[in-house]
């Protein structure tokens, strides 16, 4: 692995001498990452080399506890591993808790509210997370060395407007999960902020996966809702970077109407493969970095007016065995070359 390093840093030099794409400034803390695998120490410091200072990392329900709750308690080793490792490079992790397990429910994409033992076991499920990774969390007691970066920030679900990650699609049944989110993180720690989680922008098969702006007009109706969440995720997968500033307006239109057009935008998932064209979402190595760079300049340009808090890009490395486009969406291959991307 060491042996990519040199390649790794001569990227980062050009990078730093790269005229500037727009004239527009972000805060270091608007671009992250969203990997798509477990990660090591040297993975960490190569993102925090490049300036990474948030992750955003899927807190499996169904792995960390794998069983009833009366018979085990939660095992948060393997997350513990992530956060840790992260907080030593000074990356904040930004989770997105989802995944079913057995004994609450059949299938893991079941949004975890028809029946009130789904709904406790959410909640108590919630609760461990925060005690364990909040302001106040147990973690940080016991790793006392590492640098205190409490998690803050909780993206409910993943792209719940999508038959793949909810069955079935329900923006009543998504409210419901939002409103027990909502009071149970607020409760315990007042600052934090409770983020819708990434909405699909323009799925295929409609139905039955809904649009992400219909999608987040039927969630606001179902009322009350707005006053659990602080943000909403959107994942813009187009194949060309200047279609993503329709789906921008579409969701800030319909956030307007429903008088919520001060609520921020994250960008929690952003990518696009460089595979050759094998789906809509692959560019070939060099689009791959043009269409990043495109995006990246026009979401910078419009932050304010937007409202964008954020964009993590999908995905740090490539990964085998993965989704026709995610096998190819890393910025590093899956031996950690360099892509033109970085």
């Amino acid at each position: 692995m060491t042996r990519k390093l040199p390649l790794l840093l001569a990227a980062l030099s050009l990078l730093a001498v790269a005229p500037p794409a727009s004239a527009s400034v972000a805060p270091p803390s608007f671009s992250g990452m969203s990997p798509q695998s477990q990660d090591s120490d040297h993975d960490f410091a190569l993102m925090h080399s490049s300036g990474v200072t948030s992750v955003r990392l899927p807190l499996y329900w169904s792995q960390i506890q794998p069983e009833n709750r009366f018979v085990s308690r939660p095992d948060f080793d393997a997350f513990d591993r992530e956060v840790k490792l992260a907080a030593e490079h000074g990356i904040r992790v930004f989770p997105f808790p989802f995944r079913t397990p057995e004994w609450v429910a059949p299938e893991p994409s079941t949004l975890p509210v028809a029946t009130p033992w789904e709904r406790w076991a959410w909640t108590a499920f919630l609760r461990d997370a925060v005690d364990r990774y909040g302001p106040e969390g147990s973690f940080w007691r016991e790793h006392s060395a590492v640098p205190y970066l409490p998690i803050r920030s909780w993206e409910i679900w993943n792209e719940e407007n999508i038959v793949t990650f909810a069955t079935p699609v329900s923006p009543s049944r998504y409210a419901k999960l939002l409103r027990i989110s909502g009071r149970v993180l607020h409760g315990i720690d007042p600052g934090s902020k409770v983020i819708v989680g990434g909405l699909f922008g323009r799925p295929l098969q409609v139905p039955p996966n809904v649009s992400s702006g219909d999608f987040l007009s039927r969630l606001y109706r179902d009322r009350p809702v707005k006053e659990f969440f602080d943000g909403v995720a959107l994942h813009p997968y187009v194949a060309d970077a200047a279609a993503i500033r329709g789906q921008i307006r579409n969701l800030r239109r319909v956030m307007r109407v429903h008088h919520d057009s001060g609520t921020g935008i994250y960008m929690t998932e952003l990518g696009w493969g460089s595979d050759s064209f094998e789906s809509r979402w692959e560019r070939g190595p060099r689009g791959q970095a043009r269409e990043l760079n495109e995006a990246m300049a026009m979401l910078v340009a419009n932050r304010a007016s937007w409202h964008i808090e954020g964009v993590w890009w999908f995905s740090w490395t490539d990964q085998a065995n993965a989704c026709q486009f995610c096998d190819s969406a890393g910025r590093l291959t899956i031996d950690r070359e360099a892509k033109p991307a970085w």
